[in-house]
């Protein structure tokens, strides 16, 4: 009999999308996006209903990637985890960085250094 698991606080650290600073996969797997995309309501709920126990960041990292692969594969709309994941990384820079008005860049220029 399996105990139940503790919530998954695991973090994807680096830049995403040119954003930096550490994205949680709950930031990224948003519930509606995960209900539109997954047959499940949240990552933590995807990554429990995998045959491993995940933990943690490491836990999570120590999953065979062809048996996550298969698991994504079985439960969403992706034919691999890499696949999912560039598209959750997609609608998270495009929710987190709008377009501006007229297409122009806001934001820091880049100065040349002399």
């Amino acid at each position: 009999m399996q105990e139940e698991r503790p919530a998954l606080d695991a973090t994807i650290s680096g830049e995403i999308g040119g954003l930096g600073g550490d994205v949680t996969l709950d930031d990224l797997f948003g519930d509606d996006w995960m209900a539109a995309h997954t047959d499940s309501g949240s990552i933590a709920e995807f990554i429990e209903s995998c045959d491993y126990e995940v933990e943690d960041q490491e836990s999570f990292e120590s999953i065979p990637d062809h048996e996550w692969d298969d698991h994504v594969a079985v439960h969403s709309e992706f034919d691999d985890w890499r696949s999912m994941l560039s598209a959750a990384v997609e609608s998270y820079v495009s929710v987190a960085r709008p377009a501006t008005p007229e297409g122009g860049a806001e934001g820091p220029s880049a100065e040349a250094s002399e």
